[in-house]
């Protein structure tokens, strides 16, 4: 019964993703929640279901679209979702009576790494092609630009073309990890609603990075700024991409700080109209995360990461 419930949810996910290549607003919408039957399924009733329903999503692609489409769909969303299911899973007994999960902020430190090799990959097998990487980028743009963004009837927009080109690897992977980070949440929320989860509720204003996510963003940013051509576009997008769960870092300080005030979710409100009218505090945030360590802000507030000498035990 477990098992057709996880093939269920497999043709669900691979349906909403192939129907999002339509042109309607509300399907392209619902095709972001394409990951999520997967990480339900599995969060619910475990990884051999998210197994189940990630190979299941990627025949129903393949069935309906063409090889390509499902490895695609493999890629970026059946083997993430498979990947969290395994690793949020993952727990060891310290004591009687007390489980130690995987930490969250491990589980996001390796999705960006998985979601950084394979920046790297493309750009390497990209790097042969007609203006390399960033051609390959700026071809796809004015691609989409020619199709869906002509004003007036003449291509006018050069001067924004060029800014998403310098950025369009990067957001696209923290844009992926943020839906998968939202469709994560929301699998557990459902779960826990329905009182069917296999793990606690964590606590994800705790997070923390390992400390090769602080090496890896300084060498991407070192390569950035003294780079030439390829190698400082891919060190630039790398370092956006490293970033990422920096910006999670600091929200999640933000959050314990707010706590203390007497109406916080009214100022949490204010505060995310400010980042999302503005753009640059994302900037601050992940600043705020990187020198956490050095800053220890979470302690100065009470709001100390209780799990982090347990989390650094965790590879």
């Amino acid at each position: 019964m477990v098992s057709l419930l996880a093939l269920t949810c497999g043709i669900i996910s691979g349906g909403l993703s192939v129907a999002g290549q339509s042109n309607t607003a509300i399907i392209i919408v619902s095709a972001h929640f394409a990951m999520l039957p997967i990480i339900t399924v599995g969060l619910g009733y475990g990884t051999r279901n998210a197994s189940i329903a990630a190979l299941c999503g990627v025949f129903t692609v393949i069935s309906v679209t063409d090889i390509f489409s499902g490895c695609l769909y493999g890629i970026t969303i059946a083997f993430p979702c498979w990947f969290v299911v395994r690793h949020a899973l993952l727990n060891r007994k310290l004591a009687p009576g007390y489980i130690d999960w995987y930490p969250v902020g491990h589980i996001l430190s390796k999705l960006v790494g998985y979601g950084a090799m394979v920046l790297i990959l493309v750009a390497t097998v990209s790097f042969d092609t007609e203006g390399g990487f960033r051609g390959v980028i700026d071809k796809l743009i004015a691609d989409i630009f020619e199709r869906r963004l002509t004003i007036g009837g003449q291509l006018n927009v050069s001067d924004l073309k060029y800014q998403i080109v310098s950025f369009f690897p990067s957001v696209a992977v923290v844009v992926w990890l943020l839906i998968l980070s939202l469709n994560s949440v929301f699998a557990q929320a459902i779960l826990t609603w329905n009182k069917r989860e296999l793990r606690p509720n964590p606590s994800y204003s705790n997070l923390t990075a390992p400390e090769w996510l602080y090496w890896a963003l300084v060498a991407s940013a070192t390569i950035a700024l003294i780079g030439k051509g390829p190698y400082e576009y891919v060190g630039r997008n790398l370092a956006i991409v490293f970033a990422a769960p920096f910006f999670y870092i600091g929200l999640g300080i933000i959050h314990g700080m707010v706590r203390r005030i007497a109406s916080p979710n009214l100022v949490l409100t204010a505060f995310y109209i400010f980042v999302i009218i503005l753009g640059w505090p994302i900037l601050a945030l992940a600043g705020l995360g990187f020198f956490e360590p050095w800053t220890n802000l979470r302690r100065r507030y009470d709001c100390q990461n209780t799990d982090a000498q347990e989390e650094k035990k965790w590879k």
